[in-house]
């Protein structure tokens, strides 16, 4: 109580001072502050150059000894000028009053700080300047004097009367208690407008019923205190005004320039014109966004959000800016009506790991007027996102939809891609969400993503496999009957005598027996054995499909296999084999894998005259290993291993023509029909090191490939000394039933999200050829070699044999 008599004696004692002081004119003096004053007490007549304490103007400016001035006794003086120097001035307690009635305060140079704990007044037109005033107690502003550019530390009272102002002055607040109050003024011009350059801080700032213009010194501020009145109030300037306290004034908020940011309370209508901004995630009366104004709810945090106690409005050309990262998006919520006026979203997206599928930007209890810009201007949405707007009776909706981009210049993703991006939409759209690790995926991303290498084992099997059915199968290899040029053989069938002149016919009678039908001599059939031991590899290179987006696809084979055969009757051998071996593969760029190799397998072989026909059966295991590195987001390992089983079948039938006119050359037709079934189970990769984003899970499948062969195999031989040398050759024309090479995946960590990759296909039709050179020694030993090509538009494959067979 104390406190507020005294305080309300000097509001009371300086306006009577200020009457009294132009009531009885005085002539005034000017003095400096001397060099070396006698002590630091401004009242003291020996610290003036006059001898006087001035009562015009005080200067400033030559060095002095003493800068920390006290005001112990009441005083007034027309102003102060400051030239150099840092001066610091401390008005005593209460009753003691210092005023200014003429200039006020100029600073040249220097600085000049007043530390105010009793009565501090500026009156008669005069100005705070660029002064810095720290205030513990009253400083009033009278007779349209200003505030200036000051600076001011408030814990008390600061109130302006009589067509005062305060300037561009910036106010601060420091005490629950303090008060800044303009009620008591209309301004300079009378009309009710009052400025201040910025206000901040606590306690109170009354505006009366004055229009306050704040801002224009620029600096951004808060205000956790409470604006009071009837007035209205202005922000102007580019810094940020934050209201953060429960503000009752009752006038229009206009914001024209600037940052206007309500945390707290406001019970104003808030207009915002062109080129200013509402923002926060406190509570408003009302709003109007005018043409080229921003409403930004919330505090820049996607999720949080401004709220409307009545309504909304936009005006055409208004901007409506909300902030979105994966999971929320800044809004705003009304009990009253959103009028949409065509206004433009412009949806600013945070960098995130995820991103939603769908944001609810504003919410109007009371229903929506119209609609927003049907485009959205956006900036840092993530790449292959597209963003558009949805409404129902209460709420405007943000959509985002997944769209891969292509290549520049392809126009479309190619089908593996295009496989990958479908899933990816499917999971986000079904979810509602999707990290941005996938929404983010290139073209060339998403060809890493699909995990092709893992065609790879399906054409590397077949191959492995038809290998070795080619040596089951291999007819010359396999000579029963008599009818062949084996010297075993023959032996076995009685046809010559022994000798090396035994393995090439001998004479006409012999060498034309089969067209002369000229019996041949015959001597009773033993059954036989002949084990046998082979080496057999090969390579393959399958061009990709650009349309596809398959890659070149390679494989490389090796093996070793051991059989034994058994000649059950002059027509008829049957045998077994078992091999072991490896493989490997890749795809181009995109990783391959290896796998170690067993087969069995068992065949027959019959002839019949100059005809034969050859079966086989075999079966294949495999310990498969797949590894690739993904580097769409950083470096990830991945690997998977699984064991996988194929069969193969094959059945072939020819008739061997030897005739004179082509000089002794066996030609024998044949067709063969043969299939292969690979049965992959399913498997999944696992981290080797990285991330596990783009780990894949595969489905099981059962792969099988059907083909036909026609074709023409040739021999020929020679006889030498101890054995004889034949050579042999094909060609063939063959037809793949299932060229194409796919397997189904799933990303582990986005369920559902499954797709079909295909790998590189091989022709339908492709071209065989075939040549070998075999020597059978007298001694039953035989060896031979043998190279073997496959040709098609996309396909080149290279293999190679050789075989040692001992019969006995």
């Amino acid at each position: 109580m104390t406190r507020t008599l005294t305080r309300a004696a000097l509001l009371a004692g300086t306006s009577l001072a200020a009457i009294v002081v132009l009531a009885v004119p005085a002539r005034a003096q000017n003095a400096a502050w001397n060099t070396n004053p006698a002590n630091s007490d401004y009242n003291n007549t020996a610290n003036w150059s006059t001898s006087a304490v001035p009562t015009g103007t005080a200067f400033f400016g030559l060095p002095s000894s003493l800068t920390n001035i006290a005001i112990n006794a009441s005083n007034s003086v027309g102003g102060w000028t400051f030239n150099a120097g840092n001066y610091q001035f401390t008005v005593g307690a209460a009753p003691t009053t210092f005023d200014f009635t003429g200039a006020g305060i100029t600073v040249n140079g220097g600085s000049a700080t007043i530390t105010n704990n009793g009565g501090l007044a500026f009156r008669n037109s005069s100005t705070a300047g660029t002064a810095s005033i720290i205030n513990n107690w009253v400083v009033n502003f009278v007779n349209s004097s200003t505030a200036g550019n000051a600076s001011f530390i408030n814990s008390n009272t600061i109130a302006f009367f009589s067509n005062s102002t305060a300037g561009n002055a910036a106010i601060t607040n420091v005490a629950l208690a303090a008060v800044t109050d303009f009620s008591g003024t209309s301004g300079l011009s009378g009309n009710g407008q009052v400025s201040a350059g910025s206000i901040a801080g606590t306690g109170i700032f009354a505006l009366g019923n004055n229009e306050l213009t704040v801002g224009g010194n620029n600096q951004s501020t808060t205000v956790s205190g409470q604006i009071t009145g009837g007035g209205s109030l202005v922000k102007v300037g580019s810094g940020t005004l934050i209201l953060s306290g429960a503000n009752t004034y009752s006038g229009v908020t206009t914001v024209k320039n600037g940052t206007l940011q309500v945390d707290g309370q406001s019970d104003s209508n808030t207009v915002v014109n062109t080129g200013a901004t509402l923002t926060g995630q406190g509570l408003i009366q009302d709003v109007q966004i005018n043409s080229g104004g921003t409403l930004a709810p919330g505090n820049g945090t996607p999720g949080s959000s401004l709220s409307i106690f009545l309504s909304l409005a936009f005006q055409s050309g208004a901007i409506y800016m909300v902030q979105v990262n994966p999971s929320a998006a800044s809004s705003v919520t009304m009990n009253g009506t959103a009028t949409l006026g065509g206004a433009t979203v412009n949806a600013a997206f945070a960098p995130g790991t995820y991103v939603s599928k769908q944001y609810t930007i504003l919410t109007a209890n009371s229903g929506i007027s119209g609609t927003f810009a049907p485009t959205v201007v956006n900036s840092n949405l993530p790449a292959n996102f597209h963003d558009s707007l949805s409404y129902d009776s209460k709420h405007v909706y943000l959509n985002l939809t997944l769209g891969f981009a292509p290549t520049p210049g392809s126009g479309s993703l190619n089908q593996n891609q295009q496989a990958v991006a479908n899933a990816l939409t499917g999971f986000f759209n079904s979810t509602g969400g999707i990290p941005a690790v996938y929404a983010g995926l290139t073209p060339a991303g998403l060809t890493q993503a699909s995990g092709e290498h893992a065609t790879g084992s399906q054409q590397t099997t077949f191959n492995a496999m038809g290998q070795f059915m080619g040596l089951l199968t291999d007819p010359f290899m396999r000579e029963v009957g008599c009818g062949g040029n084996s010297a075993v053989v023959r032996d076995r069938c009685g046809e010559t005598p022994a000798g090396a002149a035994g393995y090439a016919e001998e004479g006409s009678a012999n060498a034309y027996a089969m067209f002369t039908k000229a019996p041949l001599r015959a001597r009773p059939f033993e059954q036989r054995w002949s084990v046998w031991a082979a080496g057999y590899g090969g390579s393959q290179t399958t061009d990709g499909n650009t349309v596809v987006g398959s890659n070149r696809a390679t494989s490389r084979i090796f093996g070793t296999a051991v059989g034994a055969d058994y000649l059950f009757s002059p027509n008829t051998l049957a045998g077994f084999a078992l091999a072991g071996g490896g493989t490997n593969f890749g795809v181009n760029g995109l990783g391959g894998g290896r796998s170690d190799l067993f087969q069995a397998g068992a065949y027959v072989h019959h002839t019949q005259g100059p005809a034969y026909v050859t079966a086989a059966l075999a079966y294949g295991w495999q310990d498969v290993t797949t590894d690739r590195t993904v580097t769409i987001a950083g470096t990830d390992r991945l690997r998977a291993q699984f064991n996988a089983n194929a069969w193969s079948g094959r059945l072939e039938g020819g008739y061997r023509l030897v005739a004179p006119w082509i000089g002794g050359v066996g030609l024998t037709p044949y067709a063969a029909g043969q299939f292969t079934t690979f049965q992959l189970p399913g498997y999944a990769e696992q981290v080797i090191s990285g991330a596990s984003a783009f780990a894949l899970s595969y489905g099981a499948k059962d792969a099988t490939d059907t083909r036909v062969e026609l074709g023409v195999r040739t021999d020929k031989s020679f006889v030498q000394q101890d054995g004889v040398f034949t050579l042999r050759g094909r060609v063939a024309w063959a037809q793949d039933f299932n060229p194409n090479r796919s397997v189904a995946a799933t990303f582990q960590a986005l369920p559902g999200a499954s797709f079909v990759v295909n790998g590189a296909a091989q022709a339908r039709d492709s071209a065989l050829t075939t040549a070998s050179a075999e020597m059978k020694w007298l001694n039953g030993w035989s060896a031979a070699a043998t190279f073997e090509g496959e040709f098609s538009q996309v396909t080149r494959s290279y293999a190679g044999k050789g075989v040692v067979r001992y019969a006995w």
